[in-house]
């Protein structure tokens, strides 16, 4: 449906839903590849051609498109000042013997289902939102929807009223031309049916349970989607729309949610999701898949619109992840014997990193030698379960299926894999590459990912998580102690607050994600949780609240949260520094006055510590090394560094650049392409606080920090679960610390050992 921003209607919602999803890429079958579950990289090949379209420009949008009788339709949006001009295409499925016309559609009107019937005719539904008064008294607003009938040459031949009334809140799930003629509409409560000259044809309620999510064979055979509460699972019934009623239930295996749905031609459905495309015949136990989005070289998130000739033949519309551009492809099987040979490199993964995800494409694209097949373990969780995936990644590579290149995420026990010798050492391959020097890096960050100085993991960017508050409060030196801030605590009026929205749950999360690693030595293996240190923390914990008050956010008493900092009321900010406008905003709005980032309390360091945001690993028994290492080199290259759009570069030359930035006022360039300076502000209890650029000596200041951090954060999941298992009866008060600190150092004793 074609609307204007911020006037999306829940009837749009629910038809992007089913039409786009999100494509996680996975590999899907089984055997082959490397041992991790990949099939032949060859069998999901498509050849993807665009098609080009008249009408189509920089100022206009692809919207609707069908295949119908073996010819194609098309309809072309380009907004103007006042409403919108509408192109209507039909061709030959190549394009061949294109007709059109056009419509102008006034302001706060738009049309959406634009449905072609074979015939030269058209149908579709359109809609006048009506509004008037500018103040909430005055104010009134119409909403009403026509399904209507056009010509061949664009002419209105008649509209009806849908909603009876004309009344406010009514929409369109759906509306589609039956295979005996009837026009089907489906508002929230029933569906309404229409003859071709716009007479009303009959109703009908769809039985309780039934949410109106119709799905269509070619055939016209109606399927509706049903949530069976008792099992918990989504399901696909056989619907009659003469009656509402529904039968059989169908589910797709997988789950219904991960896919959209179109007709098939060979098949009952299409589907598209987890990477790729998939045939599907109801009461199959298995999903068949066809094409492989990125084994395709497909750079694209999502497909829809799908209408497919055959298994071997389909077209459907993207979005180009790296140019933004909307196209209409057309996808022809590319037999396996055509394909040509190159090495195959696994990458595994528990959910695939958009970035990584991009280059994949690009590297496959362009590399004469290799190509990268991805294997997202994500593809094996399910609604009840989203853990399947990890525990499936976590066996295949203890039992010996490790894959070339591997993914890493806080729920494996990374730290076990470097210990069990099954990750390469990147510093050689850093130092034979004649692009590359150490020296260009940021050392401290490098040194904290090492091993007995070696580097198991790349990652191209980082952030730091500290602590910040204001440096009259706690002076000018990093680092301190529980102790240091119990006594600066001690001195502030009752009721202020050390960190905003603080409950005892995120505290510790929180305090093991900054000061975890300080109770573990993974080298030695040693762990520290049953002394002094670790009991302070957990008695510090213990003074935040289980909820946070009602009157949180609202209390008079205490102002607005934009103020807390300044006021005084809250001590201390928790900060992920990833930005020299993250720093600059901090100090001059936030605080309003110079800061210190002091780092969480922590018994033997400064408390702040690194985060990579994205960290590769290569197997040391990958038969092609030098091949991964010609994929892993591309994040420590300009290219992917100067075009990080979160979190610090590692490459020290380009966080020099971003500090020049920062030094400088904020400008847009005007119509003549002249630069136009302007401040950067925010809102602090109401007055507008200018935001000035950095000085020199804060840009050195903040560099300085990055390269002060030396620990790298403890956001071990499994750990952290142990912790917080173990900490609840001491949180209740049904055990007492020293008790519950025993038991965790056993527990996590035990953990480490197993894992080293």
């Amino acid at each position: 449906m074609w609307k204007r921003e911020g006037a999306m209607k829940r009837g749009y919602f629910y038809l992007l839903i089913s039409c786009m999803v999100v494509l996680f890429a996975g590999c899907g079958g089984k055997g082959g590849g490397n041992g991790v579950g990949t099939a032949n990289s060859k069998d999901y090949v498509y050849k993807a051609e665009e098609i080009a379209l008249e009408g189509l420009n920089d100022n206009s949008s692809l919207r609707d498109f069908y295949i119908k009788d073996e010819k194609m339709y098309y309809t072309i949006q380009e907004w103007k000042e006042e409403g919108s001009l509408i192109t209507v295409v039909n061709s030959g499925i190549d394009g061949s013997d294109a007709q059109s016309f056009q419509m102008e559609l006034g302001a706060n009107c738009y049309f959406s289902y634009f449905v072609p019937d074979g015939q030269g005719n058209y149908y579709l539904i359109y809609e006048e939102y009506i509004e008037e008064g500018i103040d909430t008294e005055n104010y009134t607003f119409q909403d009403d929807y026509y399904l209507m009938k056009l010509d061949s040459s664009g002419k209105e031949v008649w509209r009806q009223l849908l909603s009876g009334d004309g009344q406010n809140g009514y929409w369109v799930n759906w509306m589609r031309m039956l295979a005996d003629g009837r026009i089907a509409v489906a508002g929230q409560e029933e569906i309404v049916f229409y003859d071709q000259d716009g007479n009303a044809d009959g109703k009908v309620k769809l039985d309780e349970g039934l949410d109106g999510g119709v799905y269509f064979l070619r055939d016209g055979t109606a399927y509706v989607y049903a949530y069976e509460e008792k099992t918990g699972k989504a399901l696909l019934k056989k619907l009659d729309l003469d009656t509402g009623k529904a039968d059989g239930n169908y589910e797709i295996p997988g789950g219904m949610n991960r896919y959209s749905l179109y007709p098939g031609a060979d098949c009952d459905f299409m589907l598209i999701g987890n990477g790729g495309i998939y045939s599907y015949n109801l009461g199959d136990k298995e999903v068949k898949k066809l094409m492989d989005f990125i084994d395709s070289d497909i750079n694209s998130s999502y497909l829809y619109n799908l209408n497919a000739i055959s298994e071997k033949e389909f077209y459907g519309m993207i979005n180009d992840d790296t140019t933004g551009e909307e196209s209409l492809m057309k996808f022809t099987k590319v037999e396996p014997k055509d394909v040509k040979d190159k090495t195959v490199l696994t990458l595994a993964c528990n959910y695939l990193d958009w970035n990584v995800r991009k280059y994949v494409v690009e590297f496959n694209k362009t590399n004469p030698d290799y190509r990268v097949r991805i294997v997202d373990y994500s593809q094996y969780n399910t609604d009840e379960d989203y853990t399947i995936g990890v525990t499936r990644l976590n066996t295949d590579i203890v039992s010996g299926k490790m894959p070339d290149i591997l993914l890493l995420s806080n729920e494996l026990p990374v730290e076990s894999y470097k210990a069990k010798g099954l990750f390469e050492d990147l510093y050689p391959y850093m130092d034979k590459d004649e692009e590359i020097q150490r020296e260009d890096y940021f050392s401290n960050i490098l040194k904290s990912y090492e091993n007995d100085g070696k580097l198991y993991s790349l990652f191209p960017s980082f952030v730091i998580h500290t602590v910040a508050g204001k440096t009259s409060e706690v002076g000018t030196e990093r680092g301190w102690t529980l102790d240091d801030l119990n006594a600066l605590m001690a001195a502030k009026p009752e009721g202020t607050e050390v960190f905003p929205e603080a409950t005892r749950d995120s505290m510790l999360y929180y305090s093991m994600e900054m000061s975890g690693s300080q109770f573990i030595d993974w080298k030695s293996g040693k762990c520290d949780f049953n002394s002094k240190g670790f009991i302070s923390l957990l008695e510090f914990v213990k003074n935040f609240p289980e909820t946070l008050p009602d009157d949180y956010y609202d209390n008079p008493l205490r102002g607005s949260y934009d103020g807390w900092f300044r006021n005084g009321d809250v001590l201390l900010c928790r900060m992920v520094l990833d930005s020299f406008y993250n720093y600059n905003y901090t100090k001059k709005g936030t605080f309003g006055e110079d800061i210190t980032l002091i780092g969480f309390p922590n018994e033997g360091g400064m408390g702040s510590v690194i985060s990579v945001e994205m960290e590769l690993a290569m197997s040391s028994k990958s038969k092609n090394k030098e091949g991964a290492w010609q994929f892993l080199r591309y994040f420590l290259m300009d290219e992917y560094q100067e075009n990080l759009t979160y979190g610090w570069p590692i490459s020290m030359k380009h966080v020099e650049a971003l500090g020049k930035k920062a030094m400088e006022k904020p400008f847009y360039e005007d119509e003549n392409g002249n630069k136009v300076e302007y401040d950067d502000y925010c809102f602090i209890n109401g007055a507008e606080i200018v935001i000035s650029p950095m000085t020199q000596a804060e840009v050195d200041e903040v560099v300085g920090f990055l390269q002060s951090v030396e620990e790298h954060s403890g956001n071990n999941q499994e750990l952290i679960n142990i912790i917080t298992e173990e900490a609840a009866p001491y949180f209740a008060g049904q055990k007492n610390v020293n008790e519950v600190a025993d038991i965790i150092q056993n527990r996590v004793q035990i953990y480490v050992n197993e894992n080293r």
